[in-house]
């Protein structure tokens, strides 16, 4: 698998000190250099969730050409009219929890020349938001972050398991949560819902109105 593919899905990322005031001002601005999560330690750029704008290296409206030369051929996908997602397995993907990036993306312009990034979705806990959230928290943690947070969605299996989504619009960010625990999370155009998209998060479960 390419490099940059084990970079954005390793299984370990490196944590290194820094300045208390350096954490203040790069919390401040949000950045997507290395952004303080906790007391003494940093999140890799390349690990680094920026809600509205970019997931890691990967960022909205980037053009398709290029994140194609980043991660190399998709793994999976789908397309239609002009929309696609594809999809990108990490190498610590099982057969009962598969690490992805998934990339969706349509059409910059009626000029039908260049697709771009609309939505990124990945589901490795190894990504993080500033102040240390990451997969694996609870809705109401993620709340005292993004307090617009709703439930735009709901998807069921054939054994009753239940994955509700909720997506902060304003923000440009969703999660998915399963059994109270986010799974998932999508990274969205701001103003834009995460479902405004004609693919389902979840194809092979049901969508519950």
């Amino acid at each position: 698998m390419k490099l940059i593919k084990m970079a954005l899905l390793a299984l370990s990322i490196s944590v290194v000190g820094c300045q208390s005031s350096n954490r203040k001002q790069a919390v401040q601005n949000d950045s997507l250099t290395h952004v303080s999560t906790v007391v003494g330690q940093i999140t890799d750029e390349r690990f680094l969730v920026v809600a509205g704008r970019s997931v890691g290296e990967i960022a909205i409206g980037a053009d398709m050409e290029q994140v194609g030369q980043k991660l190399g051929k998709a793994d999976a996908g789908d397309a239609a009219m002009g929309k696609a997602w594809g999809i990108w397995y990490g190498n610590d993907s099982t057969g009962r929890q598969r690490n992805e990036i998934a990339v969706y993306s349509s059409y910059r312009d009626t000029s039908m020349r260049v697709k771009d990034v609309k939505q990124i979705r990945v589901t490795s806990d190894k990504f993080k938001i500033v102040d240390s959230f990451s997969l694996g928290t609870t809705l109401t943690a993620l709340q005292s972050k993004f307090p617009d947070l709703k439930q735009v969605s709901r998807y069921v299996n054939a054994q009753k398991d239940t994955v509700l989504v909720y997506d902060s619009k304003k923000r440009g960010i969703s999660f998915e949560f399963l059994k109270g625990k986010s799974i998932a999370l999508t990274v969205h155009p701001e103003n834009v819902a995460v479902n405004a998209t004609y693919l389902t998060l979840h194809p092979e479960w049901k969508i519950v109105e």
